[in-house]
């Protein structure tokens, strides 16, 4: 007796029906890859950069950036496009994000420069030591000399002059720390001032009452003081 495996007219309409719940589901799921592809090949179409700069150049900026751009929106490496900008000298930090559909954004922070630091350093407000080509047209009224190991020093050492001078109206244009500890500072008005490697505080606060109470009239004629004594000061006059 021969068997028929032909379908019986309920299991047809089962298929059916089942066929119809998926060629919808099925063109959602096409319709999906599409648009996934689509956004993921979707090129960068606007870049738009914050930040006031006064100092990055921006035509080198442009250079760095337009290769990691080329890239499709979703595929721009953020971190690495930071981390090129961020080899300018002058830019302390660099914001990156997406925003939909296709643009880039970019925050620009520009180091603040602060004073000379050396022949060809700069120090930002931070205390960042930085090496920019145009240092050299930059008009700063601090300039600072150490050793890189002895940066830490000096900083502190100029917070605590500074603040040691204002009651004096004393203002500093120059501090020097020497390879075997000395300190010596210039003031704004020409007069250098030498305290040596000892007792540090007690010459300042030796040579702050003297200025005050004998030197303020005569400082047109001062140009060096050397305050190395132990008991007193010597002075150099124009």
């Amino acid at each position: 007796m021969a068997t028929d495996f032909s379908a019986t007219p309920m299991q047809t309409s089962l298929v059916l029906k089942w066929l119809k719940a998926l060629v919808p589901l099925l063109v959602l799921i096409l319709l999906a890859a599409y648009a996934l592809n689509w956004m993921l090949a979707r090129p960068v179409g606007q870049v738009s950069i914050y930040g006031e700069v006064r100092y990055v150049d921006q035509h080198r900026l442009q250079e760095h950036a337009l290769p990691w751009l080329a890239a499709p929106f979703w595929r721009v490496d953020l971190a690495g496009l930071r981390e090129e900008l961020e080899q300018d000298p002058w830019l302390e930090k660099v914001v990156i994000t997406r925003r939909w559909p296709d643009q880039i954004d970019m925050q620009l922070i520009e180091r603040q420069a602060w004073a000379n630091w050396n022949e060809d350093g700069i120090l930002d407000k931070q205390g960042e030591i930085f090496f920019p080509a145009n240092w050299e047209s930059l008009e700063l009224s601090l300039h600072l000399y150490s050793e890189p190991e002895n940066l830490n020093s000096l900083l502190e050492f100029y917070q605590y002059l500074n603040k040691a001078f204002q009651e004096s109206d004393l203002r500093i244009s120059e501090i020097q720390l020497e390879p075997r500890g000395a300190w010596r500072v210039e003031l704004t008005d020409g007069v250098t001032l030498l305290l040596g490697r000892d007792n540090i505080e007690k010459r300042i606060n030796r040579f702050i009452w003297t200025w005050n109470q004998w030197m303020p009239e005569e400082q047109a004629q001062i140009k060096k003081i050397d305050a190395r004594y132990p008991n007193g000061l010597a002075v150099g006059w124009q």
